[in-house]
């Protein structure tokens, strides 16, 4: 059986961006990794909106992506895999492939949006 100190270690160490947002789709958890990734510390983006930090207001063929955080936070499970242009705090430009899962609270509302993450090589 796996204690909660090793659950802790897995996601810490996950080769993984783990990220988890609240409805507005402000931060509220990112692993070291995702931390080391995009070159934040955890201090810096608890938070703060996922736009304009590590994702940026629009893509560089334009696709503004705010419109595509509102539809993954207002309809997970339809967008439970996506890939799109994210941003690392030295303004570099990277694809990143998630998977999202809506977190579901006890009376059935969504209250986090879980998102997994892996950097796609292109």
């Amino acid at each position: 059986m796996i204690n909660e100190n090793k659950y802790k270690d897995i996601v810490e160490n996950a080769n993984s961006i783990i990220l988890l947002m609240n409805t507005y789709g402000n931060i509220t958890f990112l692993n070291k990794f995702g931390q080391r990734f995009f070159g934040y510390q955890e201090k810096d983006l608890l938070g703060e909106s996922v736009i304009g930090t590590i994702v940026p207001k629009t893509d560089r063929s334009g696709a503004d992506l705010n419109a595509m955080l509102k539809e993954i936070i207002e309809n997970p499970n339809q967008h439970s895999v996506n890939e799109n242009e994210n941003m690392r705090s030295n303004g570099e430009r990277v694809r990143i492939l998630w998977t999202n899962k809506a977190i579901i609270g006890y009376d059935g509302s969504i209250q986090e949006i879980l998102c997994i993450g892996n950097q796609v090589n292109k």
